[in-house]
């Protein structure tokens, strides 16, 4: 169940779709809401949308659904209120989607990834063992530890101004929950920013960048808006031997690791840090992500 912050936000920004969807199109809100008050039910007028609720159509088979990301409870809520609507993909797909969304996927494609592209970084380490996972911590302290499946910063527990008393429990807690945990190290981090991605029939197409900022902890806070010439600059400002070999780098990474199993939008997670050196996968997002809707 999602915190009562999380509902109020979901509820608060329903309407949201509305500012990239196509005119024509339909917006569906999860909770019984009030859409007139949305700050963004002018948008959804002037592009001449339909703004549908939970169980308010008789036949649902006229409609194919694009939520932000997919997960097996967005999947059941759409069977039971909107029987009959097209795209909701079968149980073995989003088992399978799940997969690919575990965090060791990133690290994978890192070790894919040509080393001279990923100088100075090092390939997160999975641990299934809570107390194995302690003694790294007790013996790295600066790092990132990461649950296997969270976003927007939550599940990331960085650990350097932390006690004991407080990252064992966390770890434990993770370790038991989603089965391991991930462990990197903390870098002197410049700036944030992402290439965005659309995989189909195994083909990853570059749509463009993203800049964004987070919290010193990882927490995700907003995207830099600006045309493609404007981000790029500020990408090579803070690291100058940025280039498009390594969005050339990660299309081959996606359509191997990626594309064989997986249709829909991604983004990859970049970093600057140090001296204008490059992490060029941080995260892999297997769903929409603000980016992407800044670029669209």
């Amino acid at each position: 169940m999602p915190p009562a912050k999380i509902t109020a936000l979901r509820a608060r920004e329903a309407l949201f779709p509305a500012t990239y969807a196509r005119p024509g199109e339909a917006v569906l809100l999860m909770d019984r809401t009030d859409a007139k008050s949305s700050r963004y039910y002018d948008q959804a007028c002037r592009k001449g949308l339909e703004v549908l609720m939970p169980g308010s159509m008789p036949d649902w088979s006229r409609y194919t659904v694009s939520p932000w990301g997919w997960n097996h409870q967005i999947a059941k809520f759409l069977e039971i209120n909107c029987p009959g609507v097209l795209g909701v993909p079968s149980a073995d797909a989003l088992d399978s989607l799940r997969r690919l969304s575990h965090r060791r996927t990133a690290a994978r494609a890192l070790s894919l990834l040509d080393p001279a592209l990923r100088i100075g970084v090092e390939i997160p380490v999975e641990m299934s063992d809570a107390d194995e996972a302690v003694r790294y911590y007790i013996a790295h302290k600066n790092l990132f530890v990461k649950a296997p499946w969270s976003s927007s910063g939550r599940g990331v527990l960085r650990t350097d101004d932390l006690e004991l008393r407080h990252v064992q429990p966390w770890i434990r807690g993770i370790v038991r929950s989603q089965g391991s945990v991930m462990l990197e190290p903390v870098y002197d981090r410049k700036l944030d920013f992402a290439t965005e991605w659309e995989i189909r029939n195994g083909v990853a197409s570059f749509l463009g960048f993203s800049v964004f900022e987070t919290s010193r902890r990882g927490k995700y806070h907003g995207n830099v808006t600006g045309s493609q010439t404007m981000l790029m600059k500020l990408i090579t400002d803070h690291a100058p031997t940025f280039d498009m070999q390594y969005v050339d780098a990660q299309k081959r990474m996606l359509e191997a690791l990626i594309g064989p199993g997986y249709t829909g939008p991604a983004g990859i997670d970049m970093m600057v840090f140090g001296e204008g050196r490059i992490h060029p996968c941080v995260e892999i997002n297997l769903r929409k992500t603000m980016g992407l809707i800044c670029i669209v």
